[in-house]
């Protein structure tokens, strides 16, 4: 007989499952047309299994979906600063070439929730902020170190290089031939005294695809 951590365990093993399935159905028709039923179709039980795993319907799906994704991009960035963060950004970018169907999701779902009744509208809003703040201090700190150029702002920076980064999502969704991670690189640089490392090459980070 499973013992309280085994059906723990069964527990979170379902919760990733129905979470992948709301990935799917997110990206594939947005979280206004996407609906719970189709999702426990994909995962084949019935809505109200999903619902005794996400007790909050389709928002909490959504929401879990999101900050899974978030969580782990921000765990590239813990406990960096200046000139390190920012070359996390750009690993970061390079990691999206390999995660379309992610970035497709965000764009589609960051869309949408521009619209102020949107029940993702809080959370997109307060997450571009949040991530403005923590670019607009790694560049400050890198001002600070003195590898900033000259008359360079750091807010500045800081919303043109999130500007850059995510029109180059774009453009890539759209089949452009871009290099997302060594444009952003470039991008960056031009703020920068000297310039960071080609991404594939920043084995100060070590990461696993």
């Amino acid at each position: 007989m499973a013992g309280p951590r085994g059906e723990y365990r069964k527990s979170a093993q379902r919760r990733e499952q129905i979470l992948d399935a709301a990935f799917v159905v997110f990206s594939r028709s947005g979280y206004t047309a996407g609906s719970v039923s189709e999702i426990a179709r994909q995962v084949g039980i019935s809505q109200t299994s999903v619902m005794h795993h996400f007790a909050g319907g389709k928002l909490a799906l959504l929401r879990g979906v999101l900050e899974r994704r978030d969580a782990t991009a921000e765990g590239l960035l813990q406990g960096l600063e200046g000139r390190d963060f920012l070359g996390a950004l750009v690993e970061i970018s390079r990691r999206q070439t390999g995660q379309r169907g992610v970035v497709q999701l965000y764009r589609i779902l960051s869309t949408e929730a521009t619209d102020p009744e949107h029940p993702a509208h809080a959370y997109f809003r307060e997450r571009s902020h949040r991530i403005a703040d923590a670019v607009t201090v790694a560049f400050a700190q890198a001002k600070a170190a003195g590898q900033l150029r000259e008359g360079v702002d750091p807010r500045a920076a800081a919303l043109s290089t999130l500007s850059m980064t995510e029109g180059l999502e774009m453009m890539w969704l759209y089949g452009h031939d871009v290099d997302m991670a060594d444009d952003i690189r470039v991008f960056i640089d031009s703020f920068l005294t000297d310039p960071l490392e080609p991404a594939a090459g920043r084995s100060a980070i070590a990461l696993g695809d």
